[in-house]
């Protein structure tokens, strides 16, 4: 019998779907739901953060969340569903006889464990004061045995039904997201059935017809509102689709070769741009794929990611001599203070190629004209959050904390824009705005007010995000300032909003991306011409009153206060989904200084390793 690879399950049908090696696939029905997904002890897995994340389980091929929520590991075949079932009595009821294993095992808001316990050492016949680490291997095959019964495994038989079908899978996507809620329309012969995509972008598996007749895709046209004909899924062969959603294209992964077929390392990997909330376990869930082997094609030693990251999705990793991805990891959670983690930087990376909207990049486009070889070129993930920041991450961790004094002689953010400045360094150079506009350039959003006045000085200048120079009059001397019409000012920071940090007489001398929160009354931002660099630095949100305190010998200490406060920019093609964003801002808890020394940034001494300031 050919390998089963990976499996998934259809709570509304209650079926088990598993993906055969040779791309067939097998529908498993009726019977238990042990029986569907070859678990005989009802095996549930790790949740980490609301995605299956299994620690020491193994030989599971995929996960099934039953319509109450539960989520259970499913196996390729009986025999690994027991094997897994025995490492675990042993693996975590070693220790313990069955009357005290099974309060543990079978948890009693979910089961009468005085019963089952009963039940479990009638059937096996195994002594209750024996510890289960104690019992030989035939005796555990007993337990197995009775465990599989007790759970419902045998139950059923007669309502078993299996089905070996070639199948293909369509998925839509924009190029690097999943786009939900997107009809299409199947043909069989003169029958025509509409269907959706599911949250994760995903429609359901079409069947390949015994007769082998064609199965026709069509989509609406939105102008004439008629379907047309995008594409064909015919023969004994499964294939996966992308449909690429702005241009209607229609496209096989891999070369039209099945995703989980048995030469899965020849396709080339996909790119992902980590979103606000993203955790490994919910990445491979979305790509059909496993943790472990993200994992192994982005070489993390962790399951920490964090916002902004480059994932590659699929393939077997990087070739040798390849660069590394530009990704490093974070935790969720800020660690506390007196027991600080900060996980080792990652390799550095050049600045990724400009994103191209609503299309798919391979893994292979060249690197800048300051690097060599090959990078992971970045697509844009629209209608994903701040498409800029990822651009942002990878420069600053290229970059990795050099002054302008030396990083002019590599990039120059002011010749870059064309905004008149011709130098990085001096007081009279500022490059704050200038690098803020880059990123947007890079991610093919408009930084230029092309006819009003003095609009290539505006992009050098942090308030410009706010306001420039009107078109002028005829009859007036001077131009009038306007609120700049490509941005637009939000209420609360958001991630990726562009921070103006904004003097008390309301005008703007510094700008950077928010990126995380630190403390009730501040945010940490990514940004160029901090302390000379581009890093991660803490500002206040609000500004802080001057206040007196005591230190340990009751002497007054006088703490300076700060007028400075920040205000929110987004530009105007991203508005739509920034309101979106305002309820879920995607903003954890950080410190610059963890940041910095995760990205590999040796930071300057002044807001890039400033902590959480105590507020009167």
């Amino acid at each position: 019998m050919s390998k089963l690879i990976s499996a998934t399950y259809h709570p509304n049908i209650e079926v088990a779907e598993f993906i055969c090696e040779d791309g067939r696939h097998l529908l498993r029905s009726g019977g238990t739901l042990p029986w569907r997904i070859n678990n005989p002890g009802d095996l549930t897995a790790r949740m980490v953060g609301g995605a299956p994340a299994p620690r020491k389980a193994k030989g599971y091929v995929g996960f099934a969340t039953t319509k109450s929520g539960r989520t259970f590991l499913i196996f390729p075949d009986e025999d690994s569903g027991r094997t897994e079932l025995k490492a675990n009595l042993k693996r975590l009821h070693g220790d313990r006889t069955i009357p005290e294993a099974i309060p543990v095992y079978a948890p009693k808001g979910e089961n009468n464990t005085e019963k089952y316990a009963n039940d479990l050492l009638r059937t096996s016949g195994i002594p209750a004061d024996r510890k289960l680490s104690e019992c030989t291997d035939a005796e555990l095959e007993k337990i197995v045995d009775s465990i599989s019964e007790i759970e419902g495994y045998h139950a059923k038989p007669e309502t078993r039904k299996e089905t070996w079908v070639v199948v293909s899978t369509i998925n839509a996507t924009n190029g690097s997201q999943p786009l939900p809620d997107t009809e299409i329309i199947l043909q069989r012969g003169s029958r025509e059935e509409k269907v959706k995509s599911d949250a994760t972008g995903r429609f359901p598996l079409v069947i390949h017809p015994s007769d082998k007749a064609d199965v026709h895709v069509k989509v609406t046209d939105p102008k004439t509102k008629e379907p047309v004909k995008v594409g064909t899924i015919q023969g004994d062969t499964g294939q996966d689709f992308n449909l690429l959603a702005k241009f209607r294209k229609w496209k096989g992964v891999a070369g039209s070769e099945k995703i989980n077929s048995s030469t899965p390392g020849q396709k080339k990997p996909m790119s992902y741009v980590v979103q606000p909330g993203d955790s490994l376990g919910k990445i491979a869930k979305l790509y059909r794929t496993s943790v472990a082997a993200i994992k192994d094609a982005n070489e993390l030693s962790s399951d920490r990611i964090y916002p902004g990251e480059v994932l590659l999705i699929g393939g077997r990793g990087k070739e040798p001599g390849a660069a590394q991805s530009a990704s490093i990891s974070i935790a969720p959670k800020a660690a506390s203070a007196s027991t600080p983690s900060i996980p080792k930087a990652r390799p550095r990376a050049a600045p990724p190629a400009a994103p191209i909207p609503s299309s798919t990049q391979p893994s292979d486009s060249e690197r800048s004209k300051e690097g060599t070889g090959k990078v992971l070129a970045l697509i844009n993930p629209w209608p994903g959050r701040a498409p800029w920041m990822p651009i942002a991450i990878v420069e600053a961790k290229l970059r990795a904390g050099e002054t302008e004094s030396t990083l002019q002689d590599k990039i120059n953010y002011h010749v870059e824009i064309n905004d008149g400045l011709k130098s990085l360094n001096g007081n009279s150079n500022a490059w704050c705005a200038a690098f803020v506009n880059w990123c947007l350039l890079q991610a093919k959003y408009p930084i230029d007010n092309i006819g009003f006045p003095n609009h290539k000085a505006a992009k050098a200048r942090a308030h410009s995000f706010y306001e420039v120079d009107g078109p002028k009059e005829k009859s007036e001397k001077t131009a009038r300032m306007i609120r700049n019409p490509l941005f637009v000012e939000l209420d609360k920071p958001i991630y990726g909003a562009i921070a103006m940090v904004t003097s008390k007489s309301d005008h703007g001398h510094h700008v950077g991306f928010v990126y995380a929160k630190n403390g009730s009354n501040g945010l940490i931002l990514l940004g160029g011409n901090q302390d000379q660099q581009i890093n991660f630095s803490y500002f206040n949100i609000a500004p802080v009153a001057a206040r007196t305190t005591k230190n340990k010998d009751g002497k007054k200490v006088v703490h300076k206060g700060d007028p400075n406060h920040l205000r929110y920019f987004v530009p105007i093609a991203y508005y739509e989904q920034a309101k979106k964003d305002i309820s879920d801002p995607g903003l954890e808890e950080m410190k610059a200084v963890e940041i910095n020394k995760i990205m590999g940034i040796e930071a300057g001494k002044s807001n890039a390793n400033k902590e959480t300031p105590t507020l009167t």
